[in-house]
């Protein structure tokens, strides 16, 4: 009788457990236990406010949204005066590097959802699977699937960005996402902090990163790594003058650029943002830094893409 009442008694007790187990996992963890939500897959939609996120099903990217609404975007002189301070010899910059940046304006976009991170190998390689593409040049360090693609042309991003029924983002959605309405010059503030993104002024690092290691240095909208790891291709041409004469609604970019010439290299260049994990000097991480030297189909192991899309 004993035997099969302690029988009868574990019964109920593993019966027990596994009702309160099976109602763990059925129920939605709290962020303080470090678990995340369920995101919900992108519905053509604008979002409704700052944090929310939706899943590009095409290639399962996270996306934030960036609501609608004015925001500062290049550089102030006294803000290139920090700058050139920053720019501590033998990198002292000179005035005329920072004169596409000005001048500084208020510009008002619609509200688009941007990539969280930047496209990743893993991401590039389905793309290439899916359309029979190949992968790009193989980086030194090897393909690692949570770090963002590399050797990826403007006519490769762009390639990627129309399969995933996207696009690259212009260069002022690309600035707002990074800098956010508060002017900040670097995503995450006004104070420079090399932990904040993946930068060989950290001497430890010797490659890029999987994506997102940096979230102390998150925009306010929640995306990562928009400055470090690697440069991002914009939609736009790039024009030294373009501020002076931008509509401040939804800047387009240039509709025509001059053939420019580097190194014996005569191109058309197109607009990166944000600089790579090659890079040192703090001006280059700014939110408003624009550059532009290297030809569009170039291919460098420093380079990446990050989409837009726009509802």
């Amino acid at each position: 009788m004993r035997i099969r009442l302690w029988v009868g008694v574990a019964v109920v007790v593993l019966l027990s457990l596994g009702a309160v187990v099976a109602g763990a996992v059925g129920q939605p963890q709290s962020d303080a236990a470090g678990a995340t939500k369920e995101i919900p897959l992108y519905d053509s939609k604008p979002g409704t406010k700052i944090g929310d996120v939706r899943i590009n099903s095409k290639d399962g990217a996270e996306m934030m949204w960036v609501p609608a609404g004015e925001f500062l975007m290049g550089s102030s002189d006294q803000e290139i005066a920090l700058a050139m301070v920053l720019s501590a010899p033998p990198h002292r910059r000179e005035a005329e590097r920072f004169a596409g940046e000005k001048p500084q304006r208020k510009v008002y976009l619609d509200g688009f959802w941007m990539y969280k991170y930047e496209v990743t190998v893993k991401q590039y390689r389905h793309y290439c699977e899916d359309t029979g593409r190949k992968m790009p040049v193989e980086p030194r360090s090897g393909w690692k699937d949570d770090h963002p693609i590399v050797n990826t042309t403007w006519d490769d991003g762009s390639a990627y960005a129309k399969w995933a029924e996207a696009s690259l983002p212009t260069e002022a959605q690309w600035e707002k996402a990074a800098r956010g309405t508060d002017g900040h010059i670097w995503p995450w503030g006004h104070g420079w902090h090399s932990s904040k993104c993946a930068t060989s002024a950290r001497k430890e690092l010797f490659s890029s990163q999987p994506v997102g290691s940096c979230p102390s240095g998150a925009s306010r909208y929640g995306c990562m790594d928009m400055v470090g790891n690697v440069w991002e291709w914009c939609e736009d041409w790039y024009d030294a003058d373009y501020y002076k004469t931008a509509p401040s609604r939804n800047p387009p970019g240039p509709a025509e650029v001059k053939e420019f010439s580097f190194l014996g290299a005569v191109f058309k260049p197109r607009v990166l943002r944000g600089g790579s994990w090659l890079d040192e000097e703090p001006d280059t991480f700014r939110c408003a830094f624009r550059s532009y030297g290297f030809p569009p189909a170039l291919l460098n192991g420093y380079i990446g893409v990050r989409c837009a899309r726009t509802p």
